[in-house]
């Protein structure tokens, strides 16, 4: 139930990785197996039934179909416009009308000829930037270069291709030298040793773009863009793939601790983990960054270039076995090390609690990241339980009010949501579902928890099982959502069927899997009937943010599902309309107009707007583009903190909270001490107070 979705906000370190492929890997030089193509052709059969049989509101599979699939595909290829040529879409042109035939029949023959074409693009964008960078660059020509590749066309001519290497590298080099020494921007040798870095890294990226995964990465994103093309939500998963997303939903995995960071192609360790293999090694250091990693058969493999999902997945392992890293330390010395993987539990990752003290009140706080479940195990960490617990504290420290904050919390699982709800409703219905005709009511029979004073802390990121929440305890006017105009906008549920093909024991054949895929099977409409579908849930008490003008949410994408409603179930409100209407009135009084949050609006909607902005070249100019781009930010940042005596007075909640490896929770105290928008919560949580 989480969205899949990507910012449309320029991230520039993360460019260069999306450089020549727009996804994770990219083609390889060999020739298509004929195994392989029998499996890939099961699999687009398998797909292809399942998006037309089981999806919850299925799409047409036609010549429209196709001709989307076909153009979306090519562009996916090269997203940046700094691979492919005009002539090559119409080299492929043949395919645009057939691949919904190809779809039904399971040919691959449309994939096959755009990898071939792709990959000679690839060698000659190899070549054409190694051979750029053996010269020294000139910063002083009046230069501009469009990073986002929306923005641009593909170019008709190898000369205006080789441009835009130009003008991509001296981009890179530019960023490296002010990386490594802004202050000597202009000096030769600088210039000399940034280039090179870059060269080396290129060279990385062009490697590990070419890798033994890379055919599998390349149809795994062939089959995404048939699946997408239905709605944004439905996807396949690989079968190496299908493990992590289960670990990630159960807050564990087998790993060492360590927490990572990109520079440019140059992964980092940027923190451990506290209980972790890592910390407890002592052989590793914040900092350090990481060379090589060995592949599941012990073989050393350059990271260098690798996105850093694909980084994290190599440290990922079974429980007990061995993982090596080859480590280049802060003193410049490279250090080989081995560690045995060991289960690390997402502690920072589930549920957590404080109490905070303003104007003679005691406010409890929830924090949620997401609706987290462990679906492999019956005793593994469930979101709701770990609610409740956080929530008996609060209760035991009496609290004037709670505040639930779903803040960036992407949703996770519906019995879950459907559980903890009940935490603050008590019994009834909670959410509806449908799935063709059919309409199924969600309850929960237990009573309640806490019936005090609550409020809910929404932002754009808020999806799925967040928007469920905050709906129900909206519709119920159990509590006031606080936070951006509306959530993200999910209003689907998807379920993981498993494909394959089943062997013979008897005859020594193995089953064979073809992944799975994340289908879409049902929508999900609040107990008033209306779906969260594209709208999201509408804040009760709006606070600007600096999400507000990028092109995030459900409604962004062009095949998101429609909105629609339902007949509502049958539940009883918390408060009368006119009573309640009246308290959101005064809770909106009483976060004011605050200067800081016009502050706020003004600075996200100048980021979002000169994030697009063309880069200019020259080195001083340059400079001073990214300072403005990176002065906007700060003072988002800066706003959005409490300071002095304005900093909130917080107490902490959690068990054994002074040991050295909870180290953690005390700075996410500190952080929450100076939070502008729990700040505003706490005066609604007043208001509440005083009219309930």
């Amino acid at each position: 139930m989480k969205p899949h979705h990507h910012s449309n906000s320029i991230r520039m370190l993360a460019l260069a990785v999306l450089l020549f492929s727009g996804t994770e890997q990219a083609v390889q030089a060999q020739s298509i197996d004929t195994n392989i193509t029998a499996i890939e052709k099961m699999t687009i059969k398998a797909v292809v039934r399942k998006l037309e049989n089981d999806h919850v509101k299925p799409k047409a599979i036609d010549d429209n179909f196709s001709r989307s699939i076909w153009k979306k595909y090519l562009e996916g290829l090269d997203p940046n416009k700094d691979v492919l040529l005009q002539s090559d879409f119409q080299d492929l042109k043949k395919y645009e009308l057939n691949i919904d035939d190809e779809l039904h029949e399971g040919s691959v023959d449309f994939f096959a000829a755009a990898y071939q074409i792709f990959h000679k693009r690839l060698l000659e964008a190899q070549a054409g930037y190694k051979k750029i960078l053996e010269r020294p660059m000139d910063f002083s020509k009046n230069e501009m270069v469009q990073l986002n590749g929306s923005l641009l066309e593909y170019p008709v001519s190898k000369a205006a291709l080789e441009k835009v290497w130009q003008k991509r590298a001296k981009y890179f080099v530019l960023k490296k030298m002010i990386d490594l020494d802004s202050s000597k921007v202009n000096h030769p040798a600088l210039e000399k040793q940034a280039r090179l870095k870059v060269d080396k890294w290129l060279g990385n990226v062009f490697k590990n773009l070419t890798g033994a995964s890379a055919l599998n990465e390349r149809f795994s994103q062939y089959v995404n863009t048939i699946t997408l093309e239905v709605d944004p939500h439905t996807s396949y998963f690989a079968p190496v793939k299908v493990r992590s997303v289960n670990n990630d939903m159960a807050k564990r995995y087998f790993g060492i601790g360590l927490e990572l960071q990109d520079k440019e192609g140059d992964v980092f360790v940027k923190s451990l983990k506290p209980g972790g293999v890592a910390i407890k090694s002592g052989l590793i250091d914040i900092n350090d960054r990481i060379l090589r990693i060995s592949d599941p058969k012990g073989v050393m493999v350059d990271i260098a270039g690798l996105p850093l999902t694909d980084v994290a997945d190599l440290i990922k392992g079974d429980k007990d076995t061995e993982v090596s890293l080859g480590l280049l330390k802060s003193s410049g010395q490279e250090k080989m090390i081995s560690l045995k993987r060991a289960e690390i539990k997402d502690e920072e990752g589930r549920a957590r609690s404080a109490v905070i003290e303003k104007n003679g009140l005691k406010i409890g706080y929830i924090y949620l990241q997401e609706f987290y479940v462990d679906v492999t195990n019956p005793a593994g960490f469930r979101c709701a339980d770990d609610v409740g617990r956080e929530l008996l504290k609060l209760k035991a420290q009496n609290v004037n009010g709670v505040i639930v904050d779903l803040r960036n919390n992407g949703g996770g699982s519906l019995d879950e949501v459907v559980k903890m709800s009940g935490y603050f409703l008590g019994s009834g219905p909670k959410v509806q579902t449908k799935a063709g005709n059919g309409i199924k009511i969600y309850t929960s029979n237990d009573a309640s928890i806490y019936d005090g004073p609550l409020a809910v802390m929404i932002n754009e990121q808020s999806a799925s099982a967040s928007e469920i929440f905050a709906a129900v305890i909206q519709d119920y006017k159990r509590g006031i959502i606080i936070g951006s105009q509306s959530s993200y906008g999910k209003g689907t549920a998807q379920g993981t069927l498993p494909m394959g093909k089943l062997g013979d024991q008897t005859k020594g054949i193995p089953d064979l899997s073809f992944g799975s895929l994340r289908l879409t099977q049902y929508q999900f409409y609040r107990v008033n009937g209306a779906s969260t579908q594209l709208k999201g849930v509408k804040a009760d008490v709006v606070l600007p943010g600096r999400l507000a003008y990028l092109k995030i949410k459900e409604i962004d994408n062009p095949t998101a599902l429609h909105w629609d409603s339902i007949p509502a179930a049958k539940y009883s409100e918390f408060n009368k309309p006119l009573i309640w209407n009246n308290i959101i009135n005064l809770a909106n009084e009483a976060i004011g107009h605050d200067e800081q949050f016009k502050t706020i609006d003004e600075n996200s909607r100048l980021l979002a707007q000169h994030q697009l902005d063309p880069v200019n070249l020259i080195s001083n100019k340059f400079i001073r583009q990214q300072d403005q781009l990176l002065a906007y930010s700060k003072m988002i940042d800066q706003t959005a903190q409490l300071t002095g005596n304005r900093k909130l007075k917080i107490i902490g909640t959690m068990d054994n909270s002074g040991a050295a490896e909870n180290e953690w929770y005390g700075k996410w105290l500190n952080t929450l001490s100076t939070d502008l928008y729990l700040d505003k919560g706490l005066d609604v949580i007043r208001v509440m107070n005083q009219k309930m």
